[in-house]
């Protein structure tokens, strides 16, 4: 079988992370992959990190939000290849490649990668429901995401599949000598209790929040310190709300490529994602389970469905600062329990999130949206 995928690329995040994982995987399943590539800001390194992993790569240039020339791009990449399947990620995707699918009289498949605000209100919404009235059937990554669709009827009744991102835990929990070797590497003292976020620096991921939660954690627990992963317009605001933490008690790191030296040398992670961005699934609090590392979470979007509440970590209302302080204060005070909840979420990574398992169910979709013969 062979499948075309589509995607708009401005950088690298979650569902560029997540084909990074996915289109090697088909590859190594069976399947002929090409990714089409719609270049704008940073996204041409997504495309040579495709490359990299031996992935055949196509690129032109995004454009603007409606644009024909891409459109009549990918319906001639499609003829070229000639695809069982096309596979479009993201609306920017979905608007051009579902069309070019149409043309090029290619079965087609949507991924649903997040719960895009701009689509509760209208003209955003009417343009969601004209791509789900092409788009025959839709991945979502979530049932959280699921929900969102159906609710805002963005796409036909009964043609939304629910396949979770999986990963490969192998390689994320640390020996050792890696621990130590990393938490040298990030400054951090022996009993230091280190808490990681890694997220885009942009407005709804809970970086403000959670510095104010550490403000007052660090009044029972001061051996508490935060490291910040990523880049984005907040950093410079966050920079001048951590100034007036303790000294030593926040570090900026800036974008890492790979962030597992980083979550392998914590002692925990933390997303605090706030309810206007909400999350489509939450693949660095997957990462981190995979890692051994207890997560510290707000009950937002499809987060409570990858870290459970107890067991693989701890899940605090939205924009609940006392309530993440104390969730911070209890995993520094308790090594037993973060060993706990961390292996807790090794297991649920491995069995509940595997690669094996999404490509399984990203396979029976591509199989239900083939023609079947008469």
């Amino acid at each position: 079988m062979r499948v075309l995928h589509v995607q708009k690329a401005a950088g690298i995040g979650g569902s560029e992370r997540h084909l990074l994982m996915l289109l090697p995987a088909l590859r190594e399943a069976g399947v002929e992959v090409r990714a089409c590539v719609a270049v704008t800001g940073d996204g041409r390194r997504f495309a040579d990190e495709l490359r990299a992993r031996d992935i055949d790569v196509r690129e032109a240039d995004a454009g603007p939000d409606l644009n024909p020339r891409l459109v009549r791009w990918l319906t001639q990449q499609a003829r070229e290849f000639q695809p069982a399947i096309l596979h479009t990620h993201l609306i920017h995707a979905d608007l051009h490649g579902q069309i070019a699918a149409r043309l090029a009289h290619v079965p087609s498949v949507s991924s649903v990668h997040g719960t895009l605000a701009a689509l509760r209100r209208p003209p955003y919404r009417s343009v969601g429901r004209a791509i789900g009235r092409v788009t025959p059937l839709t991945i979502a990554i979530s049932v959280h995401v699921q929900r969102f669709l159906e609710s805002l009827r963005l796409r036909t009744a009964g043609s939304v599949r629910v396949v979770h991102y999986g990963l490969d835990p192998h390689g994320w929990p640390a020996t050792p000598a890696e621990r130590k070797s990393g938490r040298a590497t990030f400054e951090l003292e022996d009993d230091d209790v280190a808490v990681a976020i890694t997220a885009r620096l942009i407005p709804g991921k809970g970086h403000d929040l959670l510095l104010d939660a550490l403000g007052d954690a660090l009044r029972s627990e001061p051996r508490l310190r935060l490291l910040v992963a990523g880049d984005g317009p907040t950093r410079t605001e966050l920079g001048r709300q951590a100034r007036a933490l303790p000294a030593g008690a926040v570090r900026f790191l800036d974008f890492m490529p790979d962030v597992r030296p980083l979550v392998q040398a914590c002692d925990v992670l933390a997303f605090p994602t706030a309810p206007e961005l909400g999350e489509g699934f939450g693949l660095a609090a997957l990462e981190a389970m995979a890692a051994e590392r207890p997560v510290v979470a707000t009950a937002v979007g499809a987060l409570p469905e990858v870290v459970a509440h107890g067991q693989t970590g701890i899940v605090v209302p939205p924009g609940d600062r006392g309530q993440l302080a104390d969730a911070l204060v209890r995993l520094a005070r308790d090594p037993g329990l973060r060993a706990r909840l961390g292996a807790a979420g090794r297991e649920r990574a491995r069995t509940e999130f595997s690669i094996g398992r999404m490509i399984g169910r990203t396979l029976a979709v591509y199989e239900e949206a083939l023609p079947r013969a008469v």
